[in-house]
């Protein structure tokens, strides 16, 4: 069933969801949702909340930010998992060009940029450091995202890989 309604918004930009749609689509005080434009449409989309142990792999990227300054994040195949230093929210679905580049499987940098990590973000992902994650399992990696026109140092690539070899030692499955 498709529901329509007409709201007005407050002068502090807030509109309520009425309790119809949020029954129907399990929203819920605090929820993660994804607002995104398309022209002039606003889509208002609930971000599935996934149990990648995202604390712990936040805890991973609070040192390395510490260090370099420079956005981070740890992505599997489908989506964010954890995020520092820029704002890509936890279950936020990935391009399918970087989908593509953590199916390789293998580190990728560029100064210019290899791509988006998310749709409509105007940042680009400038190194990629694949990591095993016994909790998905599939493929996924550690971004480094810079500012845009920042170039990123020797220190700082071997600082992630180091930090991407840990991530993949903590979760690594038992052999």
């Amino acid at each position: 069933m498709s529901i329509a309604v007409i709201r007005n918004m407050d002068t502090q930009g807030r509109i309520i969801i009425p309790a119809d749609i949020r029954k129907e689509t399990g929203i819920r005080s605090g929820s993660t949702l994804e607002i995104a434009t398309d022209g002039t449409t606003i889509r208002i989309r609930k971000c599935t909340p996934r149990n990648t142990g995202s604390k712990e792999l936040r805890d991973f990227l609070e040192p390395l930010y510490k260090n370099i300054r420079c956005g981070l994040a740890i992505s599997s195949t489908d989506c964010i998992l954890a995020s520092k230093g820029c704002y890509l929210p936890e279950g936020a679905q990935i391009t399918e060009e970087l989908r593509s580049l953590i199916e390789e499987g293998r580190e990728m940098f560029s100064q210019s940029g290899l791509c988006p990590p998310v749709p409509d973000c105007s940042r680009k992902v400038a190194a990629l450091f694949p990591v095993t994650l016994a909790l998905a399992s599939k493929k996924a990696a550690l971004l480094l995202i810079p500012e845009p026109g920042r170039c990123l140092s020797g220190a700082e690539c071997n600082c992630t890989r180091l930090i991407a070899n840990m991530i993949t030692r903590k979760y690594k499955p038992n052999e």
